[in-house]
This record gives structure tokens, C-alpha cells and sequence, in this order.
């Protein structure tokens, strides 16, 4: 065995550590190269950010405590709180990617605004269907909407 003092020991040992991290590193560069179509997808809440009120355009969804409420404009239609935990589910996994296409947006479109914990502004979301696909529009940027369906982040009357 080789005669080292403590110091080179230590010395090694750091040498052999800071090697490991970088093939740490790099595998795991090498490994995830194949994952850039999932990094395209985006959600359509944003990450880490909770949602306390939900406004279509004839209903409001709004948390109460662990569950949730409506609060209706004209229907006054009766939703159990399964029903909004799921709404409110599909809303969290949406997934959405950049539209590239120039839309023209009509003034037929349906829009939501949702309030999140810790801010006071709502966050404006426009749905407009054009032939086969659904996109958004958040902030004047435009999305398409890759799943669920928008009927299924809508109440249904």
C-alpha cells in the first residue's frame, strides 16, 4: 500500500469526490437527451402556485378552507365538491406548448381568470377554438391547449 500522510489522504479523497460529481453530471446529461418533447410541454397553472378563485364567465369557483364553492351568475346550478377538486385537478395538469402560428384572435372567445395565493392580480387565460385545436392566450402569448380537452376545464351547464 502506498505511504500517504493524512493531509495527502485527504487531498485524494477530494480529488476522487469532485470526479465522481462531474460523471455524475455528465451521465446525467447523457441520459436525458432523448427528453427534449416533454421539455416543449408546459402546464397551464403555473408551477408551485395555488389556486383560490376561479372566474368563467357565468360561474365563480372559490376555496373554501381544503374544499371548494361555487358561486353561480345565472344558472345557479349546484356542484358537488368532487366535481370542483376535479375541475380544479385538470386545470393543474393541463399541458400547453408555444403556438408559432399567427392567430387572429376573435372577440368570440371565452375567457377565465384565475386568482393565486400571494398575489392580488388575476392571471387572464382566453380559450379560442380554431379548427381541430384550442389555443390560449396568456399575457399576449399564445398557446395550444395539448390535453385535457377545454370541456373539461369548464364547468358544464
Amino acid at each position: 500500500m502506498i505511504k500517504l500522510s493524512q493531509r495527502a489522504w485527504n487531498n485524494v479523497i477530494i480529488v476522487s469526490m469532485l470526479i465522481l460529481i462531474m460523471l455524475f453530471n455528465f451521465s446525467s446529461n447523457f441520459l436525458n437527451d432523448g427528453s427534449d418533447e416533454a421539455s416543449s410541454l408546459l402546464t397551464l397553472v403555473p408551477a408551485n402556485m395555488t389556486i383560490t378563485t376561479m372566474q368563467f364567465e357565468q360561474e365563480k369557483v372559490e376555496r373554501i378552507g381544503q374544499g371548494w364553492r361555487t358561486t353561480s351568475g345565472k344558472y345557479g346550478k349546484k356542484y358537488s365538491n368532487e366535481e370542483l377538486v376535479s375541475l380544479v385537478e385538470h386545470w393543474i395538469n393541463a399541458e400547453i406548448s408555444l403556438f408559432d402560428q399567427d392567430s387572429h384572435w376573435q372577440s368570440s372567445t371565452s375567457t377565465v381568470q384565475l386568482w393565486f395565493a400571494g398575489q392580488a392580480l388575476p392571471i387572464e387565460y382566453q380559450f379560442m377554438q380554431l379548427a381541430d385545436k384550442t389555443l390560449v392566450k396568456i399575457d399576449k402569448q399564445t398557446y395550444q391547449l395539448i390535453s385535457p380537452s377545454y370541456q373539461m376545464l369548464t364547468l358544464s351547464e
